[in-house]
């Protein structure tokens, strides 16, 4: 930089404000300093801003995993709005790491702020970072953090609501591990909660399987094994759904004649599958830019000591998708 100023006639403090797009410098003075710039072949060291400005460019995302649509759709999201600030995005997935935590620091060290999916890692690790950089939670609540989520038990509830009035079905099994993720659980007590309004009881224990379409198509084969499908079958997630849809009728069953069967999400397959899934839209793509707008706001917004993010729970809208799967007419 020394060289810089020397070639442009200018300041060391010039050439480090050209360098930040700072907008005091006026045009003709950043003209001359980016001709310099090129001449001599000069590329800033994004290390030694972070080190100087605390400052890296950088949004943080951390989730359990990597695999499937709703993570895919997320991290879309959350680099949609980081593109647009001219952030690069980088993603950490904890699935199966012994030093999840560990790691989780480590990255905080070297970005701006942190997008963190719920139940990936402690909440009190998230209130720890979140007093030196901007945390936001995504999908869960967190009463001392900023969260941004939708209201899975709402939506679910709502979901079980029109199987049960609509079609008039009594025996209802969940699939999916309401000891899982914060998604599952909320979508469990709202499927729960819906069953206890109408006096019933679940026709069975949650069939506890992970949230890939391959665990559909086991928990499809085990509840089969068992001998009696329920009359609907209400899953944690669309990929566990279309599991189910694309291994019932091989073992017999018509859907939704014989089992009717709900997701949750509307991951774009759900509405090219047979039967046309019925299911729960949320909207994952604007989960993910919410949480980085308000992450990305903030470190724009940072003037000297950083005031950690007040405490708010933002809330997206979903909305019941009534297709084939559960009996309804397209």
């Amino acid at each position: 930089m020394r060289d810089i100023a020397k070639h442009a006639g200018v300041s060391v403090a010039t050439v480090s404000r050209v360098t930040r797009d700072d907008p005091r410098v006026t045009a003709a003075t950043r003209e001359r300093v980016q001709a310099s710039i090129d001449a001599l072949g000069y590329e800033p060291s994004a290390l030694g801003q972070g080190l100087a400005f605390q400052r890296y460019n950088t949004l943080g995302i951390v989730l359990p995993g990597l695999g499937g649509p709703y993570f895919a759709e997320l991290i879309q999201g959350a680099e949609s709005v980081a593109l647009e600030s001219g952030v690069a995005v980088n993603v950490l997935g904890t699935h199966l790491r012994p030093d999840a935590g560990q790691a989780v620091r480590q990255l905080a060290t070297r970005t701006d702020g942190l997008v963190v999916e719920g139940g990936t890692v402690d909440d009190e690790l998230l209130r720890d970072l979140a007093q030196t950089l901007p945390v936001v939670l995504v999908a869960d609540e967190a009463s001392d953090l900023l969260t941004v989520r939708t209201d899975g038990r709402t939506a679910s509830h709502d979901l079980t609501t029109h199987l049960l009035e609509v079609h008039g079905h009594r025996r209802l099994r969940f699939v999916g591990a309401p000891e899982g993720s914060p998604d599952t659980i909320a979508r469990y007590a709202g499927f729960r909660q819906a069953l206890a309004e109408h006096g019933l009881d679940e026709a069975g224990e949650p069939v506890r399987q992970g949230l890939e379409s391959k665990y559909g198509a086991v928990a499809a084969r085990e509840m089969h094994a068992e001998g009696v499908l329920p009359q609907a079958i209400v899953c944690a997630n669309d990929e566990l759904a279309i599991g189910m849809l694309a291994t019932l009728p091989g073992l017999g069953y018509s859907i939704p004649h014989d089992v009717a069967i709900v997701g949750f999400d509307d991951h774009d397959i759900a509405a090219l599958a047979s039967p046309t899934l019925t299911t729960v839209h949320q909207p994952i793509f604007e989960l993910g830019a919410t949480a980085a707008g308000l992450v990305l706001a903030t470190v724009h917004a940072r003037k000297g000591v950083f005031t950690p993010l007040a405490p708010d729970d933002r809330v997206l809208e979903t909305q019941v998708v009534i297709r084939e799967s559960c009996g309804c007419t397209p």
